[in-house]
């Protein structure tokens, strides 16, 4: 183990600041009469109970600010704008769902993906009397082609790996605590904004809500330039929550006719956005810039590299030569993202005092050049970052709960299976292209905070 690391840090779980917005003291003694009595406390302890739901995957406590900005986002502000909305009769109802999110409710309902969707598109036009229900594939294709160009027009500056800011967790991390990462950082914007930006560009005065598999995803949609893009941002928890809270038995809305073309927007293929792509089951965005560069280099061939855990991966394409021509890593959980980072800052120092830093292992395969046997994703092109473990298949948000570590993981990975059987789209270019015109202000604003905010606890030496 590196001695820049101890056991201590070697966990992807968080816990609360010194200052957590959420009050974890115990409850006020009363006596029989329902009064406070002064100066005496119970002598029986009280758990103290914070969940994923109250901290996220960010590098501390969330900020005071940030948690007003949450307070905005969940079901019960979606319920009390929507019963405003019925009211006024001028705004229409539009929400958008991340394939992981349907796969988590389908197995929450025992239900296929197929029977999911027809029941869930069935009660948002019954019970919300939404105006459109779409999937975010297109809006994903956008993303991941407007970061394959992006990538490659910087590939000659030698600025080191550029990284996916699809994450507002990891986003969230670099911006406040490692000011180095942002200039590496992509600034294009995820495929929950893209569709927003997209639903908005069809209708302007929609309220737009959109389903995600994370809890962080509200402060994404919470930033100055996403506000007009998603108005609400819930998760899968929440979803079950209020329709349990509604009384509404989701299994008996599995009869009734395909509501599928009735609830895209007349320019949107009605199938496309319901479809995934290639690559991981958080997006497949390292995966999918490999793929682009390998339809433009004849006969190459793409090589997966394992690295010392499953949530590390390298893709490499290699000529048929047998040289390496591009690459590209997954790196998933903040255990691998602090390793991440401190290779990264080495490298950079090693740089500025001009030493040769090596790639020690055995080459594999037809990959000659290379001089590792193990996945290295801070030395490739391009890394696509995950704050939580597994990936998107495994958010905070998702119907997980209950479940000790191993039981998630097993159950990440039961939805990575079922992930891989969602049809999926070859032509992601020619999606982009088709689409992307109807589209503006694609990219994020990300900042350096010099210092953190005041309100803003740091958590222990771990971040």
């Amino acid at each position: 183990m590196s001695a820049l690391l101890s056991d201590s840090d070697l966990n992807d779980f968080i816990s609360p600041g010194m200052a957590c917005v959420k009050p974890a003291g115990p409850t006020e003694a009363k006596d029989n009469n329902n009064k406070l009595e002064v100066g005496i406390e119970s002598n029986v302890p009280v758990k103290v109970s914070i969940t994923l739901q109250d901290c996220l995957a960010c590098a501390g406590c969330i900020t005071s600010s940030e948690e007003i900005l949450l307070s905005k986002q969940s079901h019960t502000v979606f319920l009390k704008k929507w019963n405003e909305l019925k009211q006024e009769g001028s705004r229409s109802l539009v929400v958008s769902i991340s394939p992981q999110c349907r796969l988590s409710m389908a197995s929450y309902y025992s239900m296929n993906l197929g029977e999911f969707d027809h029941c869930f598109r069935h009660i948002l036009k019954d019970k919300f009397n939404a105006k459109y229900v779409v999937g975010t594939q297109i809006g994903r294709s956008i993303s991941i082609a407007q970061m394959n160009e992006t990538i490659q027009s910087k590939s000659t500056e030698k600025v080191g790996p550029m990284i996916c800011s699809v994450c507002p967790g990891f986003v969230l991390y670099a911006e406040k605590t490692k000011p180095e990462l942002v200039p590496h950082m992509l600034d294009i914007k995820s495929p929950q904004q893209i569709t927003g930006n997209l639903l908005k560009q069809i209708d302007p005065t929609c309220y737009h809500l959109s389903i995600m598999p994370c809890f962080d995803k509200k402060l994404e949609a919470s930033r100055d330039e996403c506000l007009k893009e998603v108005d609400c941002v819930i998760t899968p928890k929440e979803f079950v929550t209020m329709l349990n809270e509604l009384s509404i038995d989701f299994s008996s809305y599995l009869s009734g006719p395909d509501l599928i073309k009735e609830l895209t927007p007349t320019s949107w293929s009605p199938e496309l956005h319901w479809l995934s792509n290639e690559g991981s089951s958080s997006g497949g965005y390292a995966y999918q810039y490999i793929l682009d560069l390998q339809s433009k280099n004849v006969r190459s061939h793409i090589v997966t590299v394992d690295g010392k855990n499953s949530d590390v991966v390298e893709y490499r394409l290699i000529s048929e030569v047998g040289q390496v021509i591009a690459s590209a890593g997954q790196v998933y959980g903040f255990r691998n993202i602090q390793n991440m980072v401190r290779k990264l800052s080495q490298g950079s120092a090693s740089k500025k005092r001009g030493i040769k830093v090596k790639r020690r292992g055995k080459p594999t395969g037809k990959d000659t050049t290379s001089s590792i046997a193990v996945a290295d994703p801070t030395k490739t092109d391009f890394i696509e970052v995950m704050a939580c473990p597994s990936g998107c298949i495994n958010g905070g948000g998702l119907l997980n709960d209950g479940e000790n570590a191993n039981r998630r993981k097993l159950l990440a990975q039961d939805l990575s299976q079922e992930y891989a059987k969602i049809p999926i789209v070859k032509n992601i270019q020619d999606v982009a292209d088709t689409y992307s015109s109807k589209t503006s202000d694609l990219r994020y604003n990300l900042q350096v905070l010099e210092s953190p905010p005041s309100d803003f606890v740091t958590i222990g030496n771990t971040w």
